[in-house]
């Protein structure tokens, strides 16, 4: 491996607080883009998401990127950057708590390291692979939940129609980095997306996940890729009894 760990962790860690510093100084955020019904991008997102690149860029030329406004700046790299500059903009928008920085690096196509940076609330979550995951400076794991019916769980609000759950063991934050945060930190039992894909979200709360003693795979229980359709992180000791729950779901 050519880049020393430590200094990409630092890097990741200093990045996600660059943005977390412009999405505080922005006093009165803007629409720019729409996505589709009810999603937008501000151009606090683009402010940071331009400010992630260069910084990148700068420090490390040769290195892939992948990011929520402008997607791929592709290289032939071991490396590729995943990045969301303000995930959670409709919860930004609308003054929740529930939103972050997330930086996420792959190294030959696997987790290494992960960063989400959740400013209002003053937590910042970070892992990098083999050395664990921590919240804030403190080493952090995912829970011991062995029920369904005793554990707490999130996801996409649109597959909750689709999930056998009661719905009082339900949460949607709008925030996949956070949600994957919150499996780590033993908030929650799993995080459950039942199709299609996204990397911004888990691409930083992959390896929080697995360096937290959880467990991460697609809907049919192979490893949980960048390209896979869908996507299940528990504590472990859920997965294969959800895993279970959802096999008959088309």
């Amino acid at each position: 491996m050519q880049e020393k760990p430590s200094d990409l962790l630092k890097f990741a860690i200093q990045l996600s607080k660059e943005g977390a510093k412009i999405m505080r100084t922005c006093k009165s955020p803007k629409i720019v883009t729409y996505k589709e019904a009810g999603d937008f991008a501000l151009d606090v997102d683009v402010r940071s998401e331009k400010h992630i690149l260069r910084r990148i860029k700068k420090k490390y030329p040769k290195h892939s990127i992948i990011t929520e406004e402008t997607r791929g700046h592709e290289k032939k790299s071991d490396y590729t950057w995943i990045i969301d500059p303000l995930e959670g903009t409709l919860n930004y928008k609308h003054c929740l708590p529930f939103y972050a920085v997330n930086i996420g690096l792959f190294y030959k196509g696997q987790p290494f390291i992960g960063v989400v940076n959740s400013p209002i609330l003053n937590e910042m979550f970070y892992a990098l692979k083999g050395k664990g995951a921590y919240l804030n400076g403190k080493r952090i794991h995912v829970n011991k939940d062995k029920e369904i019916i005793r554990s707490f769980f999130t996801g996409n609000v649109k597959h909750f129609c689709e999930l056998n759950i009661s719905r009082h063991l339900l949460r949607s934050l709008g925030c996949t980095g956070l949600e994957m945060s919150y499996v780590a930190s033993g908030r929650f039992g799993a995080r459950i997306k039942v199709s299609g894909q996204d990397p911004y979200g888990y691409g930083a709360g992959s390896i929080l996940v697995l360096e937290a003693g959880g467990k991460l795979t697609d809907m049919k229980g192979k490893p949980w890729n960048l390209k896979s359709n869908g996507a299940l992180a528990s504590n472990g000791l859920l997965h294969n009894k959800l895993l279970k729950l959802f096999s008959n779901i088309s």
